[in-house]
């Protein structure tokens, strides 16, 4: 059995210097001098066969014993900017192509021998015969069939594949035209490591490359090391550059003695790659290969063209689907989670989503299929964790987040955009998983293999078809899916300010309204109130007992509406109020407070508890004073009636190990008054910070308006703080609040 091959030992694919070779292939010859004296440096061994001189007696000697006066002129000429990629050479009384670059500082050039058959004019005019089959072929796999019917009708190669790449640079044949001797591989995938990232950057950078003859030897360069660079000339650019000793085993192992790459890059990018094949040695002219390489640029525009005219459509039809569900929130506010959720259709359509969840805060609202409400909120947990810039996208979400592992099978692709970047407010999109058999040239395991004496690494010797099946990914997000839902985004954020500024003037005309309300109805009140007592006064006798009760009624019921007015009063002007910040010593303010309050804790025999004292702060004192004052209240009177009773005050310091969920700096302290009362069933939790939200009768527990946590929560918030309450019914309660931050 062979042992696992390491990422190390990979690496050295990667790390296979194949422009610095040091030879090139047989079927030309290279020249590299010196500018602007055109003295020769460097030459390829094989000068006496083809240029009937050996290397000895080129190297420092003038261009001008090699090329004849005119061709030496041509040479001159191309050497100005803009430099050409080939032209027409004489030497040693034959023509050449001559191919022409620069490297190390030195011109290259390239002599490969002049072929009438497939000149330029003929390839070129073949070309444009072959220009309208592919402009009718139908959808871009059409075009990409066409067009490896079209190279191999040009270049007579027994298989010409077109090999595109994903993400992961493995690659996939997506077109394939061949004889029927050869092995079928369309449909085949191929691992990236057949193609390492040194080797594609040269695709990227030289759009074609012929192997003639994968079984003849290398011709070596002449000098091997240069000199002033201690290492052999850069062949990068060289057409004539010689093969890796691994990819020429990698043929052979394909069974092929010649191959030709045409790069189709997009934009800068490899996009793939159309890959030929032959049994036996082919040398394709270069008049014939340029040919190839124009008929190529001119699919890649063609695929563009197409797939910008697809996306345009998606994006299009997208943009109605947004519209559709944008639109109708304008008349939603307040309720815009379910107002979404109402139209679980469009925003599933919006992303091509199987499901989707919206989190703005409380309880997720769940569209389509999805993971739990608890799983959401862990996810929703785990992404304000992440860092990306508005939207974030996997199709393998349970390679990022293992617990989504186990809802595979409704979310391993996952598409968010982040509503607030201070929250964990999101909405998100989920893709089933998509599980799906590849079918590689080969076991994509076993890409290379060790040699003897582990020298080096060998490609793998089998491609015959082995499959596999791939678990935990989805349809992969697409540009358009992320455009969309970009736009989504903006839409939606506007959306929400618009509905943030409607309240906003709401709110300030409601506590305007409230205030003038409050104020405007205490002097009716206290009226009623003094005429009720003279009226008591004065024909009290005359009434008899049901008329004295009934008006006693009137003047309780004008006093508890009075008392109403007062707080609704205090909660507009706190709405309001500019706020007194200051360095405030938190253990003392609540000594004050507790002495305030000190005759209704004697009144119900309730024992206070301060294990610690409280830390210095900066907030308002007077209204957190208020807020302590509320709290106290409320925590003295909620009791069974002959059980000891006690409240206790503390905080929680960020150098405490407790997990505070509504904590929002990691500086942030949390204080607490905690009581043994009665308790307040969760579905309530939130209600009793409702305005004259009360949960018992007016009389019970001593009275009261029903405001004092809706003022002691609006004064918190005043501050950039949260106030909340934990409570289990029989085992009392504890209300929580944060302070923020002074602004600077």
């Amino acid at each position: 059995m062979l042992p696992p091959i390491s990422e190390a030992d990979l690496s050295q694919c990667e790390r296979e210097p194949i422009h610095l070779l040091g030879g090139i292939q047989p079927h030309g010859v290279l020249l590299a001098f010196s500018e602007p004296d055109l003295t020769v440096k460097v030459v390829s061994a094989n000068t006496q066969e083809m240029l009937g001189r050996p290397p000895e007696a080129l190297l420092g000697r003038p261009l001008g014993e090699v090329l004849p006066p005119s061709s030496l002129a041509i040479l001159t000429r191309a050497l100005l900017p803009p430099t050409p990629e080939r032209v027409r050479i004489e030497a040693a009384g034959r023509f050449f192509v001559g191919l022409l670059h620069r490297s190390d500082g030195l011109g290259v050039l390239e002599l490969e021998p002049f072929s009438e058959v497939g000149s330029e004019e003929d390839a070129l005019a073949m070309v444009e015969l072959l220009l309208s089959p592919l402009a009718r072929a139908q959808g871009p796999l059409g075009l990409l069939q066409a067009v490896v019917e079209a190279v191999r009708s040009l270049t007579l190669f027994d298989r010409v594949m077109v090999y595109r790449f994903d993400a992961d640079w493995h690659g996939e044949v997506v077109a394939e035209s061949r004889d029927v001797t050869m092995d079928d591989l369309l449909g085949q995938h191929f691992p990236a490591s057949d193609i390492p990232a040194q080797a594609r950057a040269l695709y990227t950078r030289n759009t074609l490359r012929l192997i003639a003859d994968a079984r003849a030897a290398p011709v070596p360069l002449v000098p091997a090391i240069l000199p002033d660079l201690g290492r052999p000339l850069d062949l990068s650019d060289a057409a004539l550059r010689s093969v890796s000793p691994v990819h020429l085993e990698y043929l052979a192992n394909l069974r092929v003695s010649a191959s030709m790459s045409i790069s189709l890059v997009r934009e800068g990018e490899l996009w793939g790659l159309i890959a030929c094949h032959h049994r036996t040695p082919l040398l394709v002219p270069a008049a014939t290969r340029r040919a190839c390489d124009v008929l190529a640029r001119l699919v890649v525009l063609q695929l563009a063209s197409e797939e910008r005219a697809s996306v345009s459509a998606e994006l299009a039809r997208r943009a109605r689907f947004q519209s559709e569900l944008v639109e109708p929130l304008s008349a939603e506010a307040g309720t815009l989670p379910v107002a979404l959720s109402r139209q679980g259709e469009l925003l599933l359509g919006l992303a091509g989503a199987g499901g989707g969840a919206l989190l703005f805060g409380g309880a997720p609202i769940l569209v389509g299929a999805t993971p739990s409400a608890d799983e959401v909120v862990a996810l929703a947990g785990w992404l304000a964790g992440q860092h990306f810039d508005g939207t974030f996208h996997t199709a393998r979400l349970g390679q990022l987040h293992p617990p989504a592992a186990g809802y595979a099978d409704v979310a391993s692709g996952l598409l968010a955009v982040r509503l607030d970047a201070t929250a964990p407010h999101f909405v998100l999109w989920f893709r089933p998983e998509m599980a799906r058999t590849v079918t590689w040239a080969g076991n994509p395991q076993k890409p290379v293999v060790p040699g003897p004496g582990a020298s080096r690494l060998h490609p793998r010797a089998s491609f015959a078809a082995w499959q596999e099946t791939v678990r935990g990914t989805s349809l992969p997000w697409t540009a358009e899916d992320m455009a969309t839902v970009v736009g989504f985004r903006g839409a939606l954020v506007g959306v929400l300010l618009r509905h943030a500024a409607a309240l906003a003037r709401s709110n300030a005309e409601l506590d305007a309204f409230s205030g003038t309300v409050a104020h405007d109805l205490k002097e009716p009140l206290r009226g009623i109130q003094q005429y009720v007592g003279f009226l008591l006064e004065d024909q009290g006798e005359a009434l008899g007992p049901d008329g004295r009760q009934q008006l006693e009624e009137v003047r309780r019921l004008a006093g508890r509406t009075q008392n109403q007015m007062d707080a609704l009063f205090e909660y507009s002007r706190a709405g309001c109020v500019e706020l007194a910040w200051g360095e405030v010593d938190m253990h003392e303010l609540v000594d004050e407070v507790l002495l305030t309050v000190s005759a209704r804790l004697r009144e119900n025999q309730v024992e206070v508890r301060i294990p610690r004292g409280l830390p210095r702060v900066e907030c308002d004192r007077v209204r957190i004073q208020q807020v302590w004052a509320n709290l106290f209240t409320n925590a003295a009177k909620y009791h069974q009636p002959g059980e000891p009773r006690w409240v206790e005050v503390g905080f929680i310091s960020p150098a405490d190990a407790v997990s505070v969920p509504a904590r929002r700096r990691p500086d942030e302290y949390v204080f607490f008054v905690r009581d043994n009362g009665i308790g307040i069933p969760e579905q309530f939790h939130e209600n009793i910070f409702e305005m004259f939200r009360r949960l018992h009768p007016a009389h019970a527990y001593g009275g009261g308006t029903g405001a004092g946590l809706a003022i002691a929560r609006r004064l918190v918030r005043l501050h950039g703080g949260e106030l909340w309450v934990e409570s289990t019914p029989g085992q009392g309660s504890t209300f929580f609040f944060t302070l923020g931050e002074r602004p600077r």
